[in-house]
């Protein structure tokens, strides 16, 4: 950039946190209201405490078995509510209509991601807290089992299911409320292939390949192996969080080319 391109540069706006509070207090009432985000909030996460504990009690040797699914369960939904919160809290913009009003406010781009991020965190930790409740108080297991693993495991996950959230509302910007499927569908595609549950060798082996370049699967292999026998797979863990954050890098700028794309070819009309 020349310098007389300098001078003219308009300087970035600074973030004012009253407008981020503003966006997260309207998601937390929309969601409120809406009897499909509690169940997604509240109901899910218990569903699966329940689901994936009672088939470690049913088929595990061991009560091993029935904290791997525990913890398994309890990092997936750090993805799954955290992507909910960006995906579907641009979608409610999208059903009602709201995109060209935000469009029209000082709110900027950042502002609005940030308040999406942080309506995930809490979600998350709401989610997190049922399925430990769940397995603690009706099965008598320690979700905490795996030790500081387990929190660096889901801090990395948070950090992938924001790049996945902003692949998504990449999606919406260019497809409008057809592409809500991808809120949802993109976790299921990705929780097969990531080893949830088992690791990558009991995937077919045309599919191994795929799952050992996947952030999530470093990450979960990491934790299991910490449940097993309290080691600290390091290089699983140092290869998952830089994984993830190449994801946040290409998801950030998926995003900036969607929304120059959405300026420059009049995408606007689509949620008016």
């Amino acid at each position: 950039m020349t310098a007389a391109a300098m001078e003219t540069a308009e300087p970035r706006p600074p973030v004012r946190w009253h407008r981020i509070s503003a966006v997260v207090r309207r998601h937390v009432l929309a969601q409120s209201r809406n009897p499909g985000h509690w169940f997604l909030l509240l109901v899910l996460p218990v569903v699966d405490a329940l689901l994936f504990s009672s088939i470690g009690v049913a088929f595990g040797e061991t009560d091993r078995a029935v904290e791997i699914l525990v913890v398994g369960i309890l990092l997936f939904h750090v993805i799954w509510q955290l992507t909910l919160a960006g995906s579907l809290g641009f979608l409610e913009e999208v059903w009602s209509r709201n995109v060209l009003n935000l469009w029209t406010t000082p709110l900027t781009e950042s502002e609005y991601g940030l308040a999406l991020l942080i309506t995930g965190f809490v979600r998350a930790l709401i989610s997190m807290a049922l399925v430990g409740l769940v397995a603690a108080g009706l099965y008598s297991v320690d979700p905490t089992g795996a030790g500081w693993v387990l929190a660096v495991g889901a801090a990395t996950l948070m950090v992938f299911g924001w790049a996945v959230a902003l692949l998504v509302v990449g999606l919406v910007l260019q497809f409008g409320e057809t592409a809500e499927v991808f809120s949802w569908g993109t976790l299921v595609l990705l929780m097969p292939l990531s080893g949830i549950f088992y690791p990558p060798e009991a995937l077919p082996g045309v599919l191994q390949p795929v799952a050992q370049v996947i952030p999530l699967t470093r990450i979960f292999e990491a934790t299991r192996q910490s449940l097993v026998d309290g080691s600290i797979r390091w290089a699983d863990l140092g290869l998952g969080a830089a994984g993830s954050l190449v994801c946040v890098a290409l998801g950030m700028w998926f995003v900036r080319r969607q929304l120059r794309r959405f300026r420059e070819q009049g995408w606007i009309t689509r949620f008016s």
